[in-house]
């Protein structure tokens, strides 16, 4: 039995008084263009509230708001909340069946800019950002580590900097295995290599010709587990150049 928009809005109510410790206020209609509103999406078709809002370590008052029931076209929302600009941990508690059992509570963190309205569409899900008094489009905030959410030039920066950071490090092995050539282009000297992202071949030099090495890869080992072998490991010998190998740590 789903539960009604009324009883679950009691509900949300009931949850805001209990979390927050302190009655929900309402905003003056003239003093809304200095808030943003967060709406939750309704999952389920069983209610969603916005239990929780935390700025920093404190947690706020909820601020209720009949705004947000249906702000998305085609998407099922519950009225939202309330919050001034700045950075907001939301939680938003969905049920999946009527009565209001069966309810999770999911962790939202963002930016948010007065005059901005941003629908929560579920854990993992993009939160979709409206202007509160045209109703148009302003773009998402995209989910990073953990419940955090950015927007799409924060996440284009961010993506960049990665890029420029595992450039930057491919650039600095190459250089610190020219410099280690000497001592890589000797019998017996001890190389490593990494495979794919958590893998090391050791092995040792065994004989050297022209621009490449003979290499006996007598082990492996995971990275983060040097103690653990992979299965399906068997030693092997190869030719390779030798500016392909690292002089193991």
């Amino acid at each position: 039995m789903r539960i009604s928009h009324v009883a679950f809005r009691r509900l949300a109510v009931g949850l805001g008084f209990a979390l927050s410790g302190c009655a929900a206020i309402q905003i003056p209609k003239e003093q809304l263009q200095n808030f943003a509103l967060v709406v939750p999406q309704d999952l389920y078709g069983n209610g969603a509230a916005v239990t929780e809002v935390y700025s920093g370590s404190l947690r706020t008052t909820l601020q209720m708001s009949a705004e947000g029931g249906n702000v998305l076209p085609g998407v099922s929302t519950r009225p939202g909340v309330n919050v001034l600009p700045g950075r907001h941990r939301v939680q938003v508690t969905t049920c999946r069946s009527g009565g209001g059992s069966n309810c999770t509570p999911y962790t939202y963190e963002f930016e948010a800019h007065a005059g901005k309205v941003y629908v929560l569409r579920g854990p993992g899900q993009r939160i979709d950002v409206l202007d509160r008094f045209k109703n148009t489009s302003q773009g998402y905030l995209s989910p990073v580590v953990g419940n955090v959410y950015i927007t799409d030039q924060e996440l284009m920066f961010k993506r960049n900097q990665e890029l420029a950071a595992a450039v930057n490090a491919g650039l600095a092995t190459v250089e610190q295995r020219k410099l280690d050539q000497a001592f890589i282009r000797k019998i017996g000297a001890r190389v490593c290599k990494q495979y794919g992202r958590n893998v090391i071949y050791s092995g040792y030099v065994e004989s050297i010709a022209d621009d490449k090495v003979r290499i006996h890869i007598a082990d492996a080992y995971f990275k983060d587990s040097p103690g653990i072998r992979p299965e399906g490991f068997l030693p092997s010998t190869i030719w390779e150049s030798p500016l392909q190998w690292d002089l193991c740590k």
